[in-house]
């Protein structure tokens, strides 16, 4: 079907000593085959893959990254249950959705990961709990189909790193060195350190001047 240059064998969390038996395994089968992992930072194994997705509590080395970048890989990170925040939870303040796509850009990684988009609960319009994970987890969008509030805001954190990268472009290629260096001082405030002190709807207001 002509399908193999963009398909990825994906793992989920796996340990790196899964990680490289699996590895060891494809390479016997085709040494072409992409890989992908959701997941903790392995440096140890980070070269075999193709499509590395890090939890929140890590961060790609810039060497590593910028690495990667040159290569045509892709590097991006994830939020799932046990991230207190940033999240999209039901009870999670909706801006920490917008605040994902400044922090994506801060760090200069590819993208962003939600792990569930429509994994329903039994009774998903009126009950968004699901066994011991905090509610709203497992999906984004509701039955019907409805949106929500966190996947409007997700939207628009996607739209705002979308327009931070033109603007980057944009600056660079017109020499707006000032306007350039001011974005970017922004942009490094966005760290999830910084969401302890201040919220997310206080750091995006902010900044969101800087993109009109």
């Amino acid at each position: 079907m002509g399908w193999f240059n963009i398909t990825t064998i994906a793992m989920d969390e796996r340990p790196m000593k899964a990680m490289q038996s699996v590895i060891d395994l494809l390479k016997t089968v085709d040494r072409e085959w992409k890989i992908s992992l959701a997941g903790e930072w392995h440096p140890e194994i980070e070269k075999d893959i193709y499509d590395y997705c890090v939890a929140s509590k890590w961060k790609f080395p810039d060497a590593a990254l910028k690495d990667r970048q040159q290569s045509g890989k892709t590097s991006t990170w994830y939020t799932c249950c046990t991230e207190k925040y940033p999240n999209m939870f039901t009870f999670s303040p909706p801006d920490e959705a917008v605040w994902a796509g400044w922090y994506t850009a801060a760090t200069q990684m590819d993208g962003f990961l939600r792990w569930a988009y429509n994994s329903w609960p039994r009774s998903p319009l009126t009950d968004s709990r699901f066994t011991a994970w905090p509610a709203g987890d497992t999906y984004q969008v509701y039955p019907g189909p409805f949106s929500s509030i966190r996947f409007e805001k997700l939207i628009e954190g996607i739209q705002d790193f979308e327009k931070i990268n033109l603007l980057r472009k944009a600056y660079r290629e017109k020499n707006e060195t000032n306007k350039l260096k001011e974005l970017e001082a922004a942009l490094q405030t966005f760290t999830i350190e910084q969401l302890s002190q201040q919220s997310a709807q206080q750091m995006v207001e902010k900044y969101k001047r800087l993109l009109n």
